[in-house]
């Protein structure tokens, strides 16, 4: 089982606090929660102890059931309801299945803490509705000192009843919490992944085009335009046209420095050569400075991140520089690097915001990129701007 952060512990902790001053928790939701939430307990440990029996063979069912209630049954105290365990519905009432992460052991808890509650919520309730009982059929009647003991006992057994539920009711919910969290928690990640993994095979795709229509557009209009001009300076040559053929010559240098720039930029959209010889921090300047409205760099920290967790953040600042100039029409551009313990990556244009994070797009393709390093990744963009992007990469080995 794994542990629970510090930060979670915390929280559940929070929820289950009582109030200090005992009169308070006669009007405390958690009080009154905790009496639902022992009430449903014994309810739902005698469903599942009579449904554990009756049907042996369909324990899986019943075990899977019952640990999906104990987590919804969670949401009385106010603490978050995990998903239902395991993902997704069972084959058959005896699949196995049911029995895995943990649910087994939850159905175990609630039919022993069914019976548990059992016992001192009957006593309690017995006490309450006697001594109820006795004030109300003395209605009508002259307050006598025997009225004012009898109501003020049934405020003291009010009082230690909903601590009495509050201690059970706390106990089943931690032990519960602590059985469903982490699985919960592992499938959440498994189904993140298995979306961002779709997701960057989408991206990947998408780039793969990129790079072929920039292919095509570019250098090889440029080799097809200096083939035409070589063969002009070929024919030239064969009529005895000298100015003609220095003509075609001339053009045809200009056409392949126009298609070794095109490719050039072809290449370093794959991998910029700057990133692998002078590090993430010039090569946010050197994009920077390509950029044609201003841009204003700040970077600080001395922790060169790997290459690869470089390369993803410069791929950020290029599709939030990209973003900005083409769709958001921003005149000005400022990028935050902190190379820390974490690589941080902000963005920021005083462009007309308005973007919209879709699937299969660049902003998706950027933020999968930071979460398949298991960083977060954040966009604020209202309509009229300004937008700003974040992005928090965490270390290798952290």
């Amino acid at each position: 089982m794994t542990e629970p952060s510090p930060s979670h512990e915390a929280a559940v902790r929070s929820r289950l606090k009582p109030p200090p001053n005992p009169l308070r928790m006669l009007v405390s939701p958690l009080g009154w929660g905790a009496v639902a939430y022992c009430a449903t307990a014994i309810v739902g440990g005698g469903l599942a102890l009579i449904a554990g029996i009756l049907g042996l063979l369909v324990l899986p069912l019943v075990a899977w059931a019952t640990a999906n209630m104990e987590a919804y049954r969670l949401r009385l105290l106010r603490l978050h309801r995990p998903g239902p365990l395991p993902s997704g519905p069972l084959r058959h009432p005896w699949d196995t299945t049911g029995l895995r992460e943990g649910n087994l052991a939850v159905w175990g808890i609630a039919v022993l803490f069914g019976l548990v509650d059992l016992l001192p919520g009957a006593f309690l309730v017995t006490l309450v509705l006697g001594i109820t009982s006795a004030l109300v059929s003395r209605i009508g009647q002259p307050v006598t000192s025997d009225a004012l003991l009898a109501l003020l006992g049934l405020l003291v057994i009010l009082i230690a009843g909903l601590y009495v539920a509050w201690a059970l009711a706390s106990v089943q919910a931690i032990l519960i919490e602590d059985l469903i969290r982490p699985k919960a928690e592992l499938r959440e990640q498994v189904d993140q992944l298995t979306t961002s993994r779709r997701e960057l095979v989408d991206v990947f795709a998408a780039e793969r085009r990129r790079i072929e229509r920039d292919l095509h557009d570019g250098a090889q209009q440029h080799l097809v335009l200096l083939g035409m001009k070589l063969g002009e300076a070929e024919y030239a040559l064969e009529g005895g046209r000298p100015e003609a053929v220095r003509e075609a010559l001339a053009s045809a240098h200009s056409s392949m420095e126009a298609a070794m720039t095109s490719l050039r930029d072809t290449v370093r959209g794959i991998h910029p050569q700057i990133l692998t010889d002078r590090g993430l921090a010039d090569a946010v300047r050197e994009l920077a400075g390509r950029q044609p409205v201003p841009v204003s760099v700040t970077i600080t920290g001395l922790r060169e991140p790997p290459e690869q967790l470089a390369l993803a953040a410069y791929y950020l600042v290029s599709e939030a520089f990209t973003n900005a100039v083409k769709h958001a029409q921003a005149t000005t551009m400022t990028v935050r690097v902190a190379q820390s313990d974490q690589l941080q990556v902000e963005v920021y244009d005083d462009g007309r915001g308005g973007a919209v994070v879709r699937p299969g797009h660049g902003l998706s393709g950027m933020i999968e990129r930071v979460q398949a390093f298991g960083g977060g990744c954040w966009v604020s963009s209202p309509a009229g701007g300004p937008t700003i992007i974040r992005a928090s990469f965490p270390h290798p080995g952290r």
